[in-house]
């Protein structure tokens, strides 16, 4: 009777596998006793840390187990499932509390829940200055900035201008150079030398613990120095040099000397300064400028143009809770929805077969789930993207919320393409994959697909100001029908 037992409740992993009536009296404080941990320092599970993010866990006695967090909406993050022993981790972001709540879950004989809850102290980074955020990333630890040379049409991102010609600094912009240029342009330097930063391919990395290295475009370094901030608020608060603009900069960058890309004074003999006015900095880009001091209006500055594509968290939620809406400026129709033959070539808008502006979504209800408009039909419709709770909301044009879900990023390439096509036809296709629960982004429904609410997104572009996806279902080779979505910054 007992093996008979045994068998038929072996059928349901997911109740507790001692088979024993006294089962049914299990308490959740029981549970909890007979769960062990060992914290480890790192994932490979070498370095025992008592503070450690990654955890074994084993059941006295044996008992299948499931292990999450809940959210600060009570939503469940499911660290573990369906497993007497294994591992999991709890890895929270900057700022969180180092003591971490965790529940086991189990049934017991008749299928009641059971559930135990403990706590573990687990290393949690320190919080982050708001602008060491944007220069060098809350989720990377670093963060990757080359030359923008999409800044001006010429392509220059090193020039000088006339200092403090007004709030809108490129006005005064006298000439500039791109980066394979510079070469010409080694009179401005120490040493007359070309060093590698004169290329589009060079990099400047800058680390959340202060440091910052330059590369060429093979990643042998150049140079490498320290960096600091003063006077961030996030808003122009710091005066220009001469005084004549109160609320000119953002505040100021400081380095050791030679530390940035091209880090030469122009007309000044090989000078390097180390202190730079910050004139904008945000997800992806960052402009610097050096006035020597008792420079007036007009008088002669040096400028800097960079841009980052390695921060996808940092561009997507802005480390806060970030909104996007529909990018009807990126065609002339206005279309933001629509189809496109997959893996057309490297530029995926060459594919593009149709599109439809917000407002004749209406006209297309047969693609959704109920048939039923909802208000993300219209041009004012928006989403936001919550970095602490990862958490997508969807909301029409009037602020009323249309639905949610969890999201994250996957496969991310530190702003290079590195996701190939799900058929392998391009290997350099997107930059990573956006998931998120069913339903949770505005318009979500799959062309042609019946209702069919896609969870995986290929991220074909994701800037500050810009959001680009693509869904093709598993099997779609080139040219077969995918769909797209075009987004921006509200």
């Amino acid at each position: 009777m007992i093996t008979a037992l045994g068998l038929l409740t072996a059928c349901d992993p997911s109740k507790d596998s001692i088979s024993m009536p006294g089962n049914s009296d299990l308490t959740g404080e029981q549970l909890a006793s007979g769960f062990s941990v060992v914290q480890y320092a790192d994932e490979e599970y070498t370095t025992q840390a008592a503070d450690g993010n990654y955890f074994t866990f084993t059941t006295s006695p044996s008992r299948i187990v499931s292990i999450y967090q809940l959210d600060e909406e009570g939503n469940q993050n499911i660290l573990a499932s369906g497993k007497a022993s294994g591992k999991f981790k709890i890895v929270p972001k900057r700022g969180n509390p180092t003591t971490q709540t965790y529940y086991i879950e189990t049934r017991d004989f008749n299928g009641n829940t059971i559930v135990g809850s403990k706590t573990a102290e687990v290393y949690v980074p320190q919080e982050l200055e708001p602008v060491v955020r944007w220069l060098a990333s809350d989720a990377y630890g670093s963060k990757t900035w080359k030359w923008d040379t999409e800044f001006r049409e010429d392509g220059a991102v090193w020039g000088n201008f006339g200092y403090a010609p007004g709030d809108d600094w490129t006005s005064g912009i006298w000439w500039g150079c791109p980066p394979s240029d510079l070469t010409g342009q080694l009179q401005h330097s120490d040493t007359g030398v070309a060093t590698g930063e004169e290329s589009p391919a060079a990099t400047m990395v800058i680390y959340d613990d202060g440091n910052i290295a330059c590369f060429d475009a093979g990643g042998n370094q150049i140079r490498k120095g320290k960096y600091s901030v003063e006077g961030w608020t996030g808003e122009k608060n710091q005066a220009s040099v001469d005084g004549s603009i109160a609320n000119w900069a953002y505040g100021t960058f400081k380095t050791s000397e030679g530390a940035i890309l091209f880090p030469f004074k122009i007309n000044g003999g090989g000078e390097k300064p180390t202190s730079f006015e910050i004139l904008q900095l945000d997800a992806s880009h960052l402009k610097l400028a050096y006035a020597a001091p008792g420079t007036g209006g007009w008088g002669e500055a040096t400028w800097w143009a960079f841009k980052s594509g390695s921060d996808a968290e940092g561009a997507l939620t802005g480390f806060d809770n970030k909104a996007w809406t529909w990018d009807t400026e990126f065609r002339e129709d206005g279309a933001v929805w629509g189809n496109v033959g997959y893996a057309a070539g490297d530029d995926w808008t060459g594919g593009i077969w149709w599109g439809c502006p917000p407002a004749d979504l209406t006209g297309q209800l047969q693609h959704s789930d109920t048939g039923v408009a909802t208000g993300e039909e219209s041009a004012a419709a928006y989403m936001t993207f919550d970095w602490k709770t990862a958490t997508v909301k969807s909301y029409n044009g009037s602020g009323e919320e249309i639905r949610s879900g969890k999201f994250a990023i996957q496969d991310w390439g530190n702003g290079e393409k590195t996701v190939a096509t799900v058929d392998g036809s391009i290997t350099n296709w997107a930059y990573g994959k956006l998931n998120t629960d069913a339903g949770s982004i505005l318009w979500p429904f799959k062309i042609n697909g019946g209702g069919e609410k896609p969870t995986d997104f290929e991220i074909i572009e994701l800037t500050s100001d810009n959001l680009k996806l693509i869904y093709a279902a598993p099997g779609t080779g080139g040219w077969g029908e995918a769909t797209w979505w075009a987004f921006k910054k509200k």
